[in-house]
């Protein structure tokens, strides 16, 4: 069966390709950019080297393809070679192949002190690595195999193709973010090469002239987030307890991502501003990522990553960017959050608000919470909860009893129309407000359209110049409120030496976590924020990630990071 796979791909291939073929290079790059803004984002603030390298791979779409599979079943056979092995044990093999060549040399040394072996790697992963050597030389031996088997196979898979698109291949595989975002937008990926083997010089253009736009629009929204949360001192002091629940579940240990000591590959261009870039190593593409991570976590990082801010001097909040991806669909994956948090809810909803086409982590967060409430949330009620945190608090009041209830009658569980009729008693200033909301977006929707003979705004068009004017997007304020924080001890956290300055611009998933929810006993009193750092243990394991992967895409050089 697999054998029929690409006779019947191809021809569908092609015809994207004739499809492509019929319209201007304008049309077919606004439309992209319509369809999979996203990702064509993402792709584009990558440096000019990766762009290029996307660009050359993606016109050999049917390599891609073939790469994915092959790394389907490698992934699939470290998989089950780890679950032999309990937690701690797959942890360290984990760790231990995002160093290159560290594996092979540790299972091939014949002496009894692998000191000389770990020479050249960072002093963070020795005690792990002296570890693997001393009690499980013979798992080593195996994962060197498979890595063996990979890169043989990947060698044969790309020896036929131009040398040019070989080095792109090799770059992109050392980029697992990228291949996630080509592969799993394979029509996008098509379309993509077609234009650039047509016409290399216009599109290399139109995707310098895009990486200034996206960037400066995520500067500009970073800057509005930093700013509305620095004027809303409610939200800020949710924010910070919310991220220290986040970080109590997810067991970071700041020990080893400590900000003096050379986990990470520091690769300093010179540029101003005193702060040397870097980037994380990553787990390899071909073994995929460990499996508790609810989607594609291809980096690990420190707590303050996912965040997006640090404690300064005198225990005050730095806001550095906007909370990853990872933090925000966490955040909205639980209800319970909205109840505990429903300041913070109501500034990510109006955030979203001003930013709803950026394609950021909040904008994507909110943007799947709302269509997973759809039947409750409808945009009348949105439109009253931004400005009362209260209704926020309901809500989280009221999924977190849906859900108690279904897990006791999991055999017939109430959908959240049929839960909010039943017990409309219990929860009758929610059911009025949904309601309500219901109703007046019905007569809104039945009522006959305006006539509107205002001039309608141009589509969007590519620019043809090197140097684009930024483009205009309308922003509408956050309604937030300021409000008197409440009195509570600061935590005494050690300020970290370097701030690193990092770009989540590149940044990008589309997460939906179609998933069943583990059964987590999840109090209604916020936890407390961690002290000095984290616990290392998470206190569950979260669900196997879907099948259908979101993506992510950090830029390698200069900062970018993933959710």
């Amino acid at each position: 069966m697999k054998k029929l796979i690409f006779p019947i791909l191809l021809p569908g291939l092609l015809l994207l390709a004739v499809a492509a073929a019929t319209q201007t290079e304008e049309e077919l790059l606004s439309q992209l950019l319509d369809e999979e803004r996203g990702s064509v984002e993402a792709l584009a603030l990558y440096p000019k080297e990766t762009r290029v390298a996307i660009l050359e791979a993606a016109k050999y779409p049917e390599a891609l393809i073939k790469l994915e599979s092959v790394q389907s079943k490698t992934s699939e056979s470290f998989k089950n070679l780890m679950e032999r092995y309990p937690r701690e044990t797959q942890e360290m093999m984990w760790d231990l192949t995002r160093y290159q060549g560290l594996v092979a040399k540790l299972a091939n040394y014949q002496g009894t002190d692998p000191q000389l072996v770990l020479e050249g790697f960072p002093p963070a992963i020795h005690e792990r690595a002296r570890d693997a050597f001393s009690n499980h030389k013979d798992l080593l031996k195996q994962v060197d195999f498979l890595n063996g088997e990979w890169d043989s196979t990947f060698r044969r898979l790309i020896e036929d193709y131009p040398l040019v698109m070989q080095d792109a291949m090799r770059q992109l595989v050392d980029l697992p973010e990228v291949l996630t975002i080509l592969t799993d937008n394979i029509r996008m990926t098509v379309l993509v090469g077609d234009l650039y083997r047509n016409h290399p010089a216009w599109l290399l253009e139109q995707m310098d002239s895009l990486n200034l736009a996206v960037a400066r629009d995520r500067a500009k929204e970073t800057a509005d987030w930093k700013q509305n949360m620095d004027n809303d001192p409610q939200a800020k002091e949710e924010f910070t307890a919310s991220a220290s629940a986040f970080a109590a579940e997810y067991g970071y240990d700041d020990a080893y991502y400590s900000y003096d000591d050379q986990a990470y590959d520091y690769n300093w261009d010179g540029r101003p501003g005193g702060v040397e870039p870097f980037y994380y190593y990553h787990y390899p593409y071909w073994f995929g990522y460990p499996y508790w991570y609810m989607y594609p976590r291809w980096r690990p990082y420190p707590y303050w990553y996912d965040w997006g801010f640090y404690y300064g001097p005198g225990n005050v909040v730095v806001i550095l960017d906007l909370p990853s991806f990872y933090f925000t669909n966490w955040y909205f994956y639980y209800p319970q959050h909205c109840y505990r948090y429903p300041h913070l809810s109501s500034h990510f909803v109006n955030h979203y608000y001003g930013h709803r086409t950026s394609g950021s982590s909040v904008s994507v967060g909110v943007d799947n919470w709302r269509s997973r409430n759809r039947d409750i949330i409808t945009n009348q009620w949105i439109e009253q909860a931004r400005s009362r945190p209260q209704s926020f608090r309901e809500y989280g009041q009221f999924e977190e009893a849906r859900e108690k209830y279904n897990r006791t009658h999991s055999d017939q569980p109430l959908t959240q129309r049929d839960f909010l009729d039943k017990n409309a008693r219990k929860f009758k200033d929610f059911k009025k407000e949904v309601d309500q909301a219901g109703q007046r977006e019905a007569l809104e929707k039945s009522a006959p359209p305006q006539v509107d003979n205002r001039r309608a705004e141009p589509a969007f068009q590519p620019p043809r110049t090197k140097e684009p004017s930024p483009q205009d997007r309308a922003v509408e304020k956050p309604r937030t409120a300021p409000a008197k924080p409440r009195t509570e001890p600061p935590v005494q956290r050690e300020e970290p030496k370097v701030i690193p300055n990092i770009d989540k611009g590149s940044e990008y998933h589309r997460n939906t976590w179609e998933k069943a929810k583990p059964n987590i006993d999840r109090r209604e009193t916020a936890p407390q924020r961690p002290q000095v750092a984290p616990p290392k243990q998470p206190t569950r394991q979260p669900a196997p990630p879907p099948k259908t992967r979101p993506q992510t895409a950090p830029t390698k050089k200069g900062g970018g990071r993933e959710g």
